[in-house]
């Protein structure tokens, strides 16, 4: 982040961020959520474009529907039979760098999804931004005003 006040998405979007390819499975990011302690993960095609997202939610609601009809015995098992096509976000909001904060943020709380991809004019994934990040920029910002 620059010492300037934020004014935009690139200036608080994670710019490293851990993705996904479609064919991968569902015990696969179940596994780089908890590796990497994340609860959102875009899904790219072999060109690197956006196809989906796969969030916490999606997890938790597959892993039940599992147990529910298999036990918990083989979880991970059954997880990785789960294609991440078939389990994926796909009508995803997203964003480009140079929107506002302001307009992202309004679009977060809309969409309600958590995160949104940050594309450029490609469609090529170059960040992502949370809601995580919308409080850590709120928490900066009263810690400033307080000096």
């Amino acid at each position: 982040m620059s010492t300037t006040q934020p004014a935009t998405v690139a200036d608080i979007m994670i710019r490293d961020v851990v993705t996904l390819r479609a064919e991968q499975s569902l015990h696969d990011g179940n596994e780089l959520m908890r590796e990497h302690r994340i609860r959102h993960l875009p899904v790219l095609n072999d060109q690197g474009q956006l196809v989906g997202l796969l969030n916490q939610k999606v997890v938790l609601r597959e892993s039940l529907r599992i147990a529910d009809g298999y036990g918990t015995r083989r979880l991970n098992h059954h997880l990785d039979q789960v294609p991440l096509e078939d389990v994926i976000i796909r009508d995803v909001t997203t964003l480009q760098a140079e929107v506002p904060l302001a307009e992202a943020g309004a679009q977060l709380l809309t969409s309600r999804q958590g995160a949104m991809p940050v594309l450029d004019n490609e469609g090529h994934l170059i960040g992502i931004v949370s809601s995580v990040d919308f409080v850590r920029l709120a928490v900066q910002l009263l810690d400033t005003d307080r000096v």
